[in-house]
């Protein structure tokens, strides 16, 4: 009898068991190497602490691009205290006063975004 071409079912299944085993050893390495998004929830605490060392209301403004900026009530001549982007979402332009004391409120502008972006003022949290 000939025997036709192709795989045997053990040998399909072997390889996919050792593509299983591989697979949590190379997904960590992809993941460092992809370039990191951040959300809105991962800008606010670092706005936070830069309006409380600094002492002064810090604006976070984004783009409709996803570009974001941290800027000093201020130092808005001195340039951007941080920048960065995230992935658009809905809701955007906006911009978020952050207070020395920690709260924080959309600006009056950004009505838009807080129809989409539920924000605790007191504590600044984004909840999604």
């Amino acid at each position: 009898m000939k025997r036709r071409g192709g795989f045997t079912l053990i040998e399909m299944l072997v390889v996919l068991v050792l593509l299983a085993m591989a697979a949590p050893l190379v997904v960590p390495a992809i993941r460092s190497v992809l370039p990191g998004r951040t959300g809105l929830g991962a800008l606010v605490p670092p706005a936070r602490k830069a309006a409380e060392r600094r002492g002064e209301t810090i604006y976070l403004r984004i783009r409709e691009s996803g570009n974001w900026r941290i800027e000093g009530e201020a130092s808005t001549d001195a340039g951007p205290l941080a920048t960065g982007r995230v992935d658009p979402f809905p809701g955007l332009p906006l911009t978020l006063i952050v207070s020395p004391r920690g709260s924080c409120a959309l600006d009056p502008q950004s009505s838009r975004a807080a129809r989409f972006i539920r924000l605790d003022s007191l504590t600044c949290k984004v909840e999604s």
